[in-house]
């Protein structure tokens, strides 16, 4: 049966003989992936397809995330097979990059990078983006309708620039060509002359910030790109190289997941006004909103595990050099995790949902997309006494299925 497809028994049809074909790729699957994602948990919760393991139950997930039998370099590796030709960019990718690193390359990258993504360095600019936020959203309240999509990518990919301290003129190249070296994440959609297509972007970017990089050696200031140049481990720091690795990353992975939490997050209350009119009552605080929205609809819904050794997943053995295609927004939806689950409630606590990762590789920018998901909350809920859709019309990015993120999300902002 294919995503999407309702499942179909007869009366005198066993559960154990309901067949399940995971189809990511299944007309109606990125408007409704939860409904396979319930079906998969409760009939075959590690399923066979596409070539890997499919993982939905949330013990299961998090004890892979947590596991050193398992390594995070698969996707590199399935594109160097594809002999795509010469690929030296996404090679160094592979190698140097945070999210694509096993121990120890990964603590030692992680621990340096960590002296820049720290709490209090982001804070240090809480008021460019409370501002940025006045300002793209302020002129919207009362409009007939808006594309809250546009404004859900413009606040990361600013506030990650304003954090960099990237000249204004380099922005929107930056936006163009990293949203395709996004692709990376999306094995199953590269084809030979994508995989070109996005190491010809990813060196242009790669170009871009290492004479960013060149000048600001010079330039020190007070931005993330210079703490990154001067973080230390003793003699060890992150070379050019790495830290035009480090700047690509940041942009890939950090716009694409605070994107999606913003307009999934205003879809969720667009569709859901009872629970707008609760968060207006503020007896629930902005922090245990973002949890919710992040359980709720997550913009990772899944990632990629390779088994280094046998591992033990529930009641199936994962064999040396087999992939676990591992379902984190199915996770956070498990009903024995929690209750209720399919049901957007700011009021649960849902602070262990796992969207930003579980164990060494969670996410190292989360604080950064919960502080622009909370400024943004706090500044709906201030200004706008109703988040409704002007159309029912709205649209998934369907250029892969890893990540699921709006491209066009039209509402009505209608003032306290």
């Amino acid at each position: 049966m294919d995503i999407g497809t309702p499942l179909k028994t007869s009366s005198s049809q066993d559960t154990e003989t309901c067949k399940i074909k995971f189809n990511p790729f299944a007309t109606g699957f990125k408007e409704d992936p939860y409904t396979t994602y319930r079906l998969l948990r409760q009939h075959e919760p590690i399923h066979r397809a596409l070539d890997m393991w499919v993982v939905t139950k949330y013990q299961d997930i998090t004890h892979v995330l947590a596991s050193d039998a398992v390594s995070v370099n698969y996707i590199p590796q399935y594109i160097i097979q594809q002999n795509a030709g010469d690929i030296p960019g996404i090679v160094e990718l592979g190698e140097k990059a945070i999210v694509f690193t096993d121990p120890p390359e990964h603590g030692r990258l992680r621990r340096l990078a960590s002296q820049a993504f720290n709490t209090i360095s982001i804070q240090a600019h809480t008021f460019y983006i409370q501002q940025l936020i006045e300002t793209l959203i302020g002129p919207k309240i009362n409009a007939e309708s808006i594309n809250f999509a546009q404004i859900a990518h413009q606040i990361p990919l600013l506030t990650i620039s304003h954090l960099l301290d990237i000249p204004d003129e380099y922005i929107g190249v930056l936006d163009e060509n990293l949203h395709r070296v996004r692709l990376v994440l999306e094995p199953g959609l590269l084809t030979k002359l994508r995989i070109r297509r996005i190491e010809d972007d990813l060196q242009v970017c790669l170009e871009l910030f290492l004479d960013i990089i060149q000048y600001r050696q010079s330039h020190l200031g007070e931005d993330l790109l210079s703490k990154l140049i001067q973080a230390r481990i003793g003699e060890d720091k992150l070379s050019h190289r790495e830290l035009a690795i480090a700047c690509v990353m940041t942009y890939v992975a950090g716009h694409e997941t605070s994107k999606g939490l913003l307009g999934n997050g205003v879809l969720a209350f667009a569709t859901h006004p009872h629970q707008w009119s609760i968060f207006r009552d503020g007896k629930v605080s902005s922090k245990q909103v973002v949890d919710e929205i992040l359980r709720f609809d997550p913009p990772l819904q899944q990632t990629v595990r390779l088994a280094v050794s046998n591992l033990q997943v529930g009641q199936q053995t994962i064999g040396k050099g087999e992939k676990m295609l591992l379902c984190i927004a199915s996770a956070n939806r498990d009903e024995d995790q929690f209750a209720n689950a399919d049901d957007f409630d700011i009021t649960r606590d849902a602070s262990s949902q796992i969207a930003f990762g579980h164990g060494m590789h969670n996410c190292i920018g989360q604080m950064l997309a919960r502080l622009e998901a909370q400024f943004l909350l706090s500044y709906l809920v201030k200004h706008v006494q109703q988040i409704e859709l002007s159309s029912t019309d709205y649209r998934w990015i369907d250029d892969g299925f890893i990540t699921r993120t709006l491209s066009y999300l039209p509402v009505n902002l209608k003032s306290a």
